[in-house]
């Protein structure tokens, strides 16, 4: 009888511990930030209020804050330009990654339905030694991101992953890089960008 016993409360205490060290899918896709280094959710008038800077690599127009149904977001398209091609920066304020350690990105990307090939994208880039000012003398290193592309639903936000940019030390800026043209015109919008550790 004692070992009947003992093996229900030992298959018991197995099965307790088996099930209970099983993680969803969701909890390893968004990690609990301890502190939030940044957040930009586009409500404000204009970029400089929180510190962004835009800059027109070609063509003229640039990035600027949209909204909808009271939800900011950060928006780019080429569209009625007039220029064969349009390249716009949108730059992110200076982070001091001396700090702290184990910083995170993640941020929200869409497309309006009018991205249809390459000629048409959003990139993100990072900078070190970006001074604030002179945009050409920086080096900006390409970071990939999940985000929204030509098969993606219209206005459908994309989150971008989490994004680990600890190995980045010093002044750190960020940069999302839109192209262009004057037939792959379509635009896209960037929202709840995040840094956390």
């Amino acid at each position: 009888m004692k070992t009947i016993q003992f093996k229900i409360v030992l298959s018991s205490f197995l099965l307790l511990v088996i099930f209970s060290s099983c993680t969803k899918d969701s909890d390893a896709d968004y990690p609990i930030a301890k502190t939030t280094l940044f957040a930009e959710d586009f409500s404000n008038a204009s970029f400089s209020d929180t510190g962004w800077t835009v800059y027109a690599e070609q063509g003229i127009k640039n990035w600027s804050i949209g909204s909808y149904s009271g939800n900011g977001y950060a928006q780019m398209s080429s569209y009625q330009s007039g220029q064969p091609v349009n390249v716009s920066w949108l730059i992110s304020p200076a982070f001091d990654f001396d700090k702290q350690d184990g910083e995170k990105l993640f941020f929200q990307s869409c497309q309006d339905g009018f991205v249809k090939n390459q000629d048409n994208s959003l990139e993100l880039f990072v900078s070190t030694d970006y001074d604030g000012t002179t945009f050409a003398n920086a080096n900006w290193k390409k970071i990939r991101f999940t985000g929204a592309t030509q098969d993606t639903k219209k206005y459908l936000y994309i989150n971008s992953g989490t994004l680990d940019v600890s190995s980045y030390t010093g002044t750190v800026h960020f940069a999302f890089k839109y192209r262009g043209t004057t037939s792959q015109s379509g635009g896209y919008q960037m929202d709840n960008f995040r840094i956390f550790y």
